[in-house]
């Protein structure tokens, strides 16, 4: 199937001074017990008159008639925006208040970096998506192995005298 099926991407635009980002959010059943993670969607980006257009799509691409739970950070110089939005068969309403999100700002106030950890899931999904709004762009994990607790863990350097933004799923 074409990477560029209306029915599998869509698209935002963003003026000049945005950056949209967007998350799917991800329900996996383990051992009886529902999973969720985040996990930050691909997108190509083309220059239109006044700002941009992202086209996101998905990796692997919806079945038919799959639901998709999409979450979008709009940053802004000064300002942060999120929304929810659901997508099937090429369809995406956006505007509904974020379910299972947990929405905050993290600034370290020391002179030190500092190091959050976190879990991941069974399927090296995680529940967490910390976001650098200067970048634009999410902080990437490094994943380790943890003896003590036996379990995949991701460590995220957030540096001091600047600010985050997190995105956690919950239930």
């Amino acid at each position: 199937m074409d990477m560029f099926d209306g029915r599998k991407v869509f698209s935002v635009y963003d003026g000049q001074g945005m950056n949209t980002l967007a998350f799917q959010i991800n329900k996996n059943m383990d051992n009886g017990v529902e999973i969720l993670s985040i996990e930050k969607l691909k997108s190509f980006i083309e220059s239109v008159q006044n700002g941009y257009r992202k086209t996101f799509f998905f990796n692997p691409e919806p079945a038919d008639e799959e639901l998709k739970e999409i979450v979008f950070l709009t940053i802004k110089p000064g300002e942060a925006i999120l929304n929810a939005g659901d997508f099937k068969d090429g369809i995406l309403h956006v505007g509904k208040k974020p379910g299972n999100i947990k929405y905050s700002s993290i600034k370290i106030t020391g002179d030190e970096s500092e190091y959050k950890e976190f879990q991941y899931t069974p399927n090296f999904k995680r529940p967490i998506a910390i976001v650098d709004p200067i970048l634009g762009d999410e902080v990437k994990p490094v994943v380790f192995f943890d003896t003590n607790t036996n379990s995949m863990k991701a460590r995220m350097k957030i540096l001091p005298h600047k600010s985050y933004i997190a995105i956690e799923v919950v239930k």
